[in-house]
């Protein structure tokens, strides 16, 4: 009888094992991707609730040297990554209301010999952050609705000889911003319904001598992009369900010699 009830709790424990495994698809959750090898010195993360509050956080983190290379919205925060070591010197930001006022702002920038580090949409408000002495010396923007299409477009900027710098999905819309200037060699792309399926994609890719470039969550899909030489001589990724766990990731990771290149976020 003891031996029945052994096995009864084992085949249980195996259930409620997959069965978490299973559900891991559908928590929220922060994802870092972090890599040796680039320039970033020292890193920091911030938040704040309201865009006016992470607005002086950034104030206050220029101020103090570092430059805002990261910005995600999730889980009703503004989530900044503040480096040291980017080469970049002045930097600025728009926020708007809608995509169309951003696609103008962005142009203006340009002539202002700006160039988008980071755009994201959040709180029904767009804002992309810039910085001038970035090494790019052109950057273009890919915006498409059907998903086919935008893929499409990303596999045609490539061609041309451009890299996807950053991935964002807002107002119905996958959005890419791309730059001329790096060269991450040969690419590849991922996608995936849930987020178990998408970490075996990234084991693929890893396995292919790919590493990420971007990771991007919209409408119930995980998107990566991938290079063959990106210029990192190792990565990996930590997810978390909090930003002050990815905060004290991010230390962890630091203390390994490893920086913190890409902030994605869902579920």
């Amino acid at each position: 009888m003891k031996r029945v009830v052994i096995i009864f709790l084992l085949v249980m424990m195996a259930a409620i094992s997959v069965q978490a495994e299973n559900n891991d698809a559908y928590r929220y959750k922060w994802v870092g991707t972090f890599v040796k090898g680039s320039p970033y010195t020292d890193q920091v993360m911030a938040s704040s609730m309201m865009w006016e509050g992470f607005a002086d956080v950034i104030k206050r983190r220029w101020d103090e040297g570092y430059h805002l290379t990261d910005l995600k919205y999730g889980n009703g925060k503004w989530v900044g990554v503040f480096s040291k070591g980017t080469g970049w010197t002045t930097q600025a930001y728009d926020v708007t209301g809608r995509w169309e006022s951003m696609s103008l702002a962005i142009e203006k920038r340009w002539t202002e010999g700006y160039y988008v580090v980071s755009i994201e949409q959040g709180l029904s408000e767009w804002v992309a952050v810039y910085a001038k002495n970035t090494g790019f010396v052109n950057q273009s923007f890919e915006r498409q609705k059907k998903l086919s299409n935008f893929q499409n477009r990303v596999m045609k900027r490539w061609e041309e000889g451009f890299e996807l710098l950053d991935l964002e999905y807002g107002e119905g819309h996958w959005l890419g911003i791309f730059v001329k200037g790096p060269d991450y060699g040969q690419h590849a792309m991922s996608l995936r319904s849930n987020w178990k399926r998408f970490r075996e994609a990234i084991q693929k890719q890893w396995d292919a001598g790919y590493k990420i470039t971007n990771i991007a969550f919209g409408i119930g899909k995980w998107m990566g992009t991938f290079a063959s030489k990106p210029g990192y001589s190792a990565q990996g990724y930590e997810t978390a369900p909090t930003f002050s766990a990815l905060s004290e990731i991010l230390r962890k990771r630091q203390e390994d010699g490893f920086v913190l290149i890409d902030l994605a976020e869902g579920w």
